[in-house]
């Protein structure tokens, strides 16, 4: 194999590395959400439960976040490395002459 081809077997390796880290935080997004809508339900009676479901509320908000946010960014960035990936061909496959 030449060097060009070995550079597309290596942004092919990537691609389905971020694909597999996108899978792995499918299951953190979903119950992350589902933690947050569950808790959108739940009311405090006294002002300290109030605070405690209003805390872990942030919490599974901002998880929940970054979560989705990690789902949406590994899933553009596999299909990129996956199905395209040129531009980082040519900057892998450039070489200077000296």
């Amino acid at each position: 194999m030449s060097k060009s081809e070995w550079i597309w077997v290596a942004i092919r390796l990537f691609g389905i590395y971020l694909l597999v880290l996108a899978f792995i935080s499918i299951p953190d997004a979903i119950g992350n959400i589902y933690a947050l809508v569950y808790m959108l339900d739940t009311t405090g009676n006294s002002s300290d439960s109030a605070s405690m479901v209003n805390s872990l509320r942030k919490s599974a908000k901002a998880a929940g976040s970054k979560a989705t946010a990690q789902l949406v960014i590994f899933l553009v960035a596999a299909y990129y490395f996956l199905r395209h990936g040129k531009a980082i061909h040519k900057l892998a496959n450039h070489e200077k002459n000296n």
